[in-house]
């Protein structure tokens, strides 16, 4: 081949990869999220009732979280009364990206400040709040009621979906005590597994020998509901999209 030539072919193979990666892109361009929109200067808020379970092992409790949305610098604040843990800060944060990105209305120009009505709870600890977090923020932000017949616990992930949250029985007990009638749950969490043990004794000459095994059991968590007399449906909720259908339907 030529010289000539030679410099032709990679012109050519040049000016094809030039323009395969501006189509490449435009294509990662087109699959941006449409710009958000900033919110009016003026003051959001939102309450929603948590779940929470005051000690391992101990009752569950219903409390009342409150979001306000007014005109600041993009932070996102949890008032400290009672105190928070870290990863319930974390959780707040994380609620209002998520909400940010629902509504498609920036929060650049405000803040977000969440607070809990605890009682006499000194330390607000746990993720599993995040995701009635992010609800009652993209409540406010939409100004929409929320229906408080229905309760809802879960973490909230960056990309939406709601994640698995410890204590739930106990979590149920308690909003069924609260009246409401329906338990939104993480997916996954309507169905509780757990060992049950179980002792056989066998008797050789003047002796006893205990042999304990531990079988594997479900608990259908609506079925157990009603059993104890509740007047309480469980259903369960992938990401925030399924748990707004319910909650702000």
């Amino acid at each position: 081949m030529e010289r000539s030539e030679f410099l032709l072919v990679l012109a050519l193979a040049l000016a094809a990869y030039a323009l395969g990666f501006l189509s490449a892109e435009q294509l990662i361009a087109g699959n941006e999220p449409a710009a958000l929109v900033p919110l009016p200067q003026k003051q959001f808020t939102s309450h929603i009732d948590i779940v929470a379970v005051r000690m391992q092992g101990e009752a569950g409790i219903v409390n009342t979280a409150s979001v306000e949305v007014k005109p600041g610098k993009g932070r996102v604040l949890f008032a400290l009364n009672p105190f928070v843990e870290p990863d319930t800060q974390q959780s707040a944060e994380i609620a209002a990206s998520v909400a940010e990105r629902f509504t498609k209305k920036s929060l650049a120009e405000n803040d977000v400040i969440y607070s809990i009505d605890a009682g006499n709870v000194q330390l607000v600890g746990g993720p599993s709040a995040g995701a009635a977090l992010a609800v009652a923020t993209i409540a406010a932000i939409e100004e929409r009621d929320l229906n408080e017949s229905i309760a809802l616990t879960g973490t909230i992930l960056p990309d939406g979906s709601i994640g698995t949250v410890g204590g739930i029985i106990e979590k149920a007990a308690a909003v069924a005590e609260s009246g409401k009638t329906l338990f939104l749950v993480p997916q996954g969490q309507a169905t509780l597994a757990y060992y049950e043990k179980q002792v056989r004794e066998e008797r050789r000459g003047p002796f006893v020998l205990q042999r304990v095994n531990y079988v594997p059991k479900k608990l259908d968590l609506g079925e157990f509901a009603k059993q104890q007399g509740w007047s309480l449906q469980v259903v369960e909720v992938a990401n925030i999209g399924e748990a707004v259908g319910y909650l702000l339907a």
